[in-house]
């Protein structure tokens, strides 16, 4: 009873218990959303930072630690992860993942994608033998400025192989950009260092 007269005597301008209480409420469940946010950005790692440790450990020999830091980043999307944990895979003997990733990883136009999923496609291995698809990503790769698909293309048109006519002319436009592409090599590698990606 004096507790109930000491409320009503509260002056107006100063919050009644219940609105302290409300209000306390809603800043805990703000607090709550704000932590499960967090937590959730903290559990996340970020997929090219996962890339980037994942080759590190390549490059040291460590294909546990490798594969480990790749798969989250793989899962998330993350293309030159996809193709690097496809190649650790495909040596392995993974066959059957390592052709899904090179294929999600070149849907997404990455490069080693390409190369890797056009090397399996041409021999039939982990997937039907194709050398038009095969020639394809191929073709895809070397528009990318990748030196190995472009020469594979020079010399494919050059003999007349995987499904092309021999074609002089053709050949050697893809033999004189192979050219060039291994001129800039030396500067590209003074300038940047060797290429952080999927295919070592």
């Amino acid at each position: 009873m004096v507790t109930c007269a000491l409320l009503l005597a509260l002056p107006a301008w100063l919050p009644r218990p219940g609105a302290l209480l409300c209000a306390a409420h809603g800043l805990a469940r703000a607090g709550l959303a704000l932590c499960v946010a967090c937590s959730g950005a903290i559990a996340q790692p970020d997929p090219a930072e996962s890339h980037r440790l994942g080759l590190a450990a390549f490059h040291r020999g460590d294909v546990v630690a490798a594969m480990r830091s790749l798969r989250p980043a793989a899962a998330a999307g993350h293309a030159p992860a996809q193709a690097l944990l496809a190649f650790i895979l495909e040596k392995s003997g993974d066959l059957e993942e390592a052709v899904g990733l090179y294929a999600r990883a070149a849907d997404q136009d990455d490069v080693d994608g390409h190369v890797g999923l056009a090397q399996l496609l041409l021999v039939g291995t982990g997937v039907a033998k194709d050398e038009k698809r095969a020639l394809q990503h191929f073709s895809k790769a070397a528009d990318r400025g990748h030196a190995g698909s472009v020469v594979w293309l020079a010399e494919a048109y050059r003999r007349g192989r995987h499904g092309l006519a021999p074609d002089a002319p053709e050949a050697s436009l893809w033999q004189q950009r192979a050219a060039a592409l291994k001129a800039a090599q030396p500067l590209a590698a003074g300038a940047s260092g060797a290429r952080a990606g999927g295919r070592p």
